[in-house]
């Protein structure tokens, strides 16, 4: 009796170290290679929706009050973002039936990785923080407070 309980406490603990080792291995292991996005990927995602900034938030994801932007920072809350496949950009108003009420020209910069745009009061390189299907987020430079700052331009997908 006591030798047929070694053997499956010898035999537990064989199937747990293997299920264990059996983890450990299986787990894929991160080289640090993330896929770099391709023009046409991430032109697909931009012209897909319209976009719409649903917040303002510091670099590292804390919301900033809307009351501590600048005015010109303040309207994009109020406008939807349309990026086309012929590389124009059109600010349009939903409360009025998406009236264009400002355009220029959009294109993404070499390596994928920022947004080149050239419209009256919104115009620089923006770096890629994030595209996805229903969220983007650019970071720009603009006043926070009275002064430049660092800020993530958070934009919903507007169906």
């Amino acid at each position: 009796m006591k030798k047929t309980f070694r053997v499956l406490n010898t035999l537990q603990f064989l199937l747990i170290v293997s299920l264990f080792l059996s983890v450990l291995t299986g787990c894929k292991k991160d080289d640090g290679n993330t896929p770099t996005p391709t023009t046409s990927s991430q032109t697909d995602l931009l012209v897909a929706n319209n976009w719409r900034v649903s917040g303002i938030t510091t670099p590292e994801g804390q919301d900033i009050n809307k009351s501590r932007l600048n005015l010109a920072t303040q309207i994009l809350f109020d406008l939807n973002m349309q990026f086309r496949n012929n590389g124009t950009v059109r600010a349009l108003d939903p409360k009025q039936s998406n009236s264009v009420i400002n355009g220029g020209t959009w294109s993404l910069a070499t390596d994928n990785q920022s947004i080149d745009v050239d419209v009256s009061g919104f115009k620089g390189n923006f770096p890629i923080v994030q595209l996805t299907k229903s969220k983007l987020i650019l970071r720009q430079r603009a006043p926070v407070d009275g002064k430049d700052a660092d800020i993530n331009l958070v934009f919903d997908a507007v169906l």
